[in-house]
């Protein structure tokens, strides 16, 4: 069981006041907001309005073509740091499709949970499998009641490792992106996940009533040095935001596994940010 201070909760209680308050002066302004109303980013004139039909994609494309764009944390390893692009060093986060940097306000939308096992990437490696490429998956579920879930995503009796990797994502809105993004906790940023998923439970209302400030700070271990994800609540969301994100919710909110389909394929890399597994 997790223990909060006094001073912690006292601030955590004036925030999710402050934000209800909030909240319900947007519903009264919401009402003035017509449906029709064209949600267009002032922001670099990103479209953010999500629901309208595409013309131009021919049926037979699968799911699987597409990359869903992930907020990642950039480490000491990081591939990107080669690329030559501009500002970034280890603990920036960025847009994992367009490599563009992410402003640290964001809007969660929808929170899930899978479960992901990686081949080790040293086949000295406890559970490394001949079978599949060093850091391929191997297999990914999304129901915690799952065997191999039950099996292999929990740390043993003395002690050891988990041979899959357990993910809270978080399908997120970035005022100024012209694209939904999602924000995954993983490892060592799996307590940053749950403190999250935390504040927005607990403050009542819409997960997407409130925003957030993603940032990172750099920690060391036994492994080595890394950057670890870190949030703070920061606020209410405008009228316009919440628009944006419950048109997202509708569009998105049934189609949780469809997503972290798409994520079948993919590298440990890609998802966790991390080469090694620093618990």
């Amino acid at each position: 069981m997790v223990m909060i201070s006094n001073t912690v909760m006292g601030s955590f209680c004036n925030r999710c006041l402050g934000a209800n308050i909030a909240e319900n002066r947007r519903e009264a302004k919401m009402a003035k907001i017509r449906p029709e109303t064209n949600l267009v980013s002032k922001e670099e004139g990103a479209l953010v309005r999500p629901g309208k039909s595409q013309r131009g994609f021919a049926e037979e494309i699968d799911r699987g073509d597409y990359i869903f764009p992930r907020a990642k944390l950039i480490q000491p390893t990081s591939p990107e740091l080669t690329e030559g692009i501009e500002g970034l060093k280890p603990g920036v986060i960025i847009n994992s499709l367009t490599k563009e940097l992410l402003s640290p306000e964001f809007i969660p939308i929808i929170a899930s949970k899978n479960f992901i096992r990686f081949n080790p990437r040293n086949n000295a490696e406890a559970g490394f499998d001949p079978n599949f490429a060093p850091g391929a998956m191997i297999w990914a579920s999304n129901d915690p009641l799952d065997p191999k879930v039950k099996e292999q995503a929990q740390f043993g009796p003395n002690g050891e490792k988990p041979l899959a990797t357990a993910f809270i994502n978080f399908f997120s809105y970035f005022p100024g992106a012209a694209m939904p993004i999602i924000v995954s906790f993983s490892k060592t940023s799996y307590k940053t996940g749950k403190q999250l998923l935390s504040l927005a439970k607990f403050c009542g209302g819409d997960i997407f009533a409130r925003k957030y400030q993603l940032t990172s700070v750099m920690e060391s271990n036994s492994m080595g040095t890394f950057a670890v994800l870190k949030v703070m609540p920061i606020g209410a969301s405008s009228p316009e935001e919440f628009a944006i994100c419950e048109q997202y919710w509708k569009d998105f909110s049934g189609r949780v596994k469809d997503i972290h389909a798409a994520e079948e394929g993919v590298v440990e890399d890609e998802l966790t940010r991390e080469g090694k597994r620093p618990y």
